[in-house]
């Protein structure tokens, strides 16, 4: 019985919020602002899910190889 139950939680999951998603759609459709609900509901997503960060520069990014560096600091010409 608990292979069965996985699935179909997930299953009506998924149709719930699509369910859900084909009734935000209708009533923005609907509303006489239709923008004011989709974004109420995106300044809300926006607050719960922030954005990622950018990615580093490509300066930082360059990692080097532990083969060039000098073995004994002494050694090193300077």
């Amino acid at each position: 019985m608990h292979e069965l139950q996985v699935p179909l939680i997930l299953t009506l999951l998924a149709l719930g919020l699509i369910a859900l998603g084909v009734w935000i759609i209708r009533a923005a459709k609907r509303s006489r602002r239709s923008m004011a609900p989709l974004a109420g509901l995106l300044l809300m997503l926006g607050a719960f899910f922030p954005p990622d960060p950018p990615p580093p520069p490509a300066s930082e990014r360059v990692v080097p190889d532990q083969d060039d560096a000098p073995k004994d600091p002494k050694s090193r010409i300077d």
